[in-house]
């Protein structure tokens, strides 16, 4: 069992504050901070001289981030963000369905996910959600014989909701279409399985739950992903050169990477991504299914505490396959209010959706939670 308290001393934002917005951004435990620190040293020592070794060792993280989700080494890079990831997507699908076609996604998506594709003029339906959830059937009366895609959020931001990823995945799998998942609420907390899930592209931005900080996203694209739909755009890290190193040559042939590397245009900040490798060996450590019950009995704690306080939750609790780290509550016209005095008591909680978000963590204990509903109890009662 991991020592929860021992692991609480690896975030030094706990001495001063009550941190309850890991999904905004999640604060950098200090043997990734040192990682990045030392990577940054070697920078300020050496230059340029191990960009290499530096690019070997970026190769291996994708691999280890691809054997976490059961794919292959070759489908997996970075890119900038989400916002990226899904506007590749977006003009992949501009230059090869000549067809008339749709995207389904869901009322309640970070507009990350879709911004992309609406901004390319392509019809979306978005599906309402139905008591914060979204049933697969509902998803899939969305769909006709033109939708090409549907995209959706692992976790949702807002509510927490968490989707079942392997049954969704079949259903669209049995009606060939394509499945596009954001995974940036769950990742690595929960589990991924790319093949059972039928997952044909996945992004998954870092600085939610893989604390690292602004690192980027992680970039999936299936094999046949990429066979169907070219790069929209590419730079001189997507050109397969073999033994070579650049391809200099003008007005000459060249040949795009068959692999996900197409999607690499240039150089990157690989000195805050392998500190990712830090984080991904850190979080493996404690075990992402001691984690999941962290979170889990956490948020049971909290969850109880609203009810007894006659609080209004939003996210679904019932079903536990449904919970996330996030709980969404409301106290109606006195949200503002709440905020305003957990803000004046160093409580940090995140404005979502005309909601208050609470994300718990790892660091956090019970009595972050008790804190949390002592204000909650003061706005209620007036005191």
């Amino acid at each position: 069992m991991p020592n929860w308290n021992k692991i609480r001393k690896d975030f030094p934002i706990t001495k001063k504050s009550v941190y309850f917005q890991s999904a905004a951004m999640s604060p950098i435990p200090t043997p990734v901070f040192a990682a990045i620190v030392k990577n940054y040293r070697k920078i300020h020592r050496q230059g340029d001289i191990l960009w290499t070794k530096d690019l070997e060792k970026y190769r291996k993280l994708c691999g280890d981030i691809a054997a976490l989700i059961n794919t292959e080494k070759d489908n997996i890079c970075f890119v900038q963000n989400t916002s990226t990831a899904m506007s590749l997507i977006a003009l992949s699908f501009q230059n090869k369905i000549e067809t008339p076609y749709n995207v389904v996604s869901t009322e309640d998506e970070f507009p990350a996910s879709t911004i992309g594709f609406e901004h390319q003029g392509i019809a979306m339906r978005y599906v309402p959600p139905i008591n914060s959830r979204y049933p697969i059937d509902a998803i899939l009366e969305q769909t006709n014989e033109q939708t090409a895609a549907v995209v959706t959020s692992y976790i949702q931001y807002a509510t927490g909701f968490r989707q079942d990823l392997q049954a969704l995945g079949k259903a669209l799998h049995d009606k060939s279409i394509l499945f596009i998942v954001n995974a940036t609420q769950a990742f690595p907390f929960y589990p991924l399985d790319i093949q059972a899930m039928h997952i044909d592209a996945l992004t998954c931005s870092l600085h939610k739950w893989g604390m690292t900080g602004h690192v980027g996203s992680i970039f999936f694209t299936s094999p046949e992903f990429r066979k169907r739909f070219s790069a929209p755009w590419i730079g001189w890290l997507s050109v397969d050169v073999g033994k070579a190193v650049i391809h200099t040559a003008k007005n000459a042939p060249f040949r795009v990477h068959d692999s996900a590397q197409r999607y690499e245009f240039g150089t990157q900040n690989l000195q805050t991504i392998l500190a990712f490798q830090s984080a991904l060996d850190y979080l493996k450590a404690i075990g992402f299914e001691n984690i999941r019950n962290r979170i889990l009995e956490l948020t049971d704690y909290l969850i109880l505490g609203l009810k007894k306080l006659g609080v209004r939750i939003v996210s679904p609790t019932d079903k536990p396959e449904e919970r996330s780290p996030i709980v969404s509550f409301s106290l109606g016209d006195r949200n503002k209010e709440c905020i305003k005095k957990l803000t004046k008591e160093s409580i940090s909680v995140s404005p979502r959706a005309g909601l208050i978000r609470v994300s718990v963590n790892i660091f956090n204990n019970f009595e972050d939670i008790d804190k949390l509903l002592s204000v909650l109890h003061s706005v209620i009662s007036g005191t």
